[in-house]
């Protein structure tokens, strides 16, 4: 559970891009948070995919509204997680002194998410200041 609450930033904030995170507790972390996310998404999409005559049949009117409460609720989901995954991503690329700007790489079809992968899966950087001898 340690490597999801350094992945989450529990030191400096949620959504907090400052502070460093390693590779461990980055790709770990991103599978909690997937596994996490998935199993609030996928039992949501089932009951509401399986059950959609009887609420069509029930709900009348208010059909739209559920929808509306339900597409809220992905897209809430969603973007949450979404800023997660960048905060640790730029956390994690400044860990092994690489710019976040290579984050832009990602728009990059196949190419840009190896570059990505490959800058991501560096080893950190220690950094010495020579200032404190």
């Amino acid at each position: 559970m340690e490597f999801f609450k350094q992945f989450l930033n529990q030191e400096y904030g949620l959504y907090s891009f400052s502070g460093r995170l390693s590779r461990t507790d980055f790709f770990i972390g991103l599978l909690l948070l997937w596994i996490f996310t998935s199993l609030v998404m996928i039992p949501a999409t089932y009951v509401i995919l399986s059950f959609s005559p009887q609420l069509l049949m029930m709900a009348g009117n208010t059909l739209g509204i559920w929808l509306g409460l339900l597409t809220a609720l992905y897209v809430f989901i969603l973007v949450n997680t979404l800023v997660l995954v960048l905060a640790a991503a730029v956390r994690r690329l400044r860990d092994s002194n690489v710019s976040p700007v290579w984050l832009l790489a990602a728009f990059l079809p196949f190419i840009g998410e190896a570059i990505i992968f490959c800058q991501l899966v560096r080893r950190p950087v220690e950094v010495h200041n020579e200032e404190a001898n």
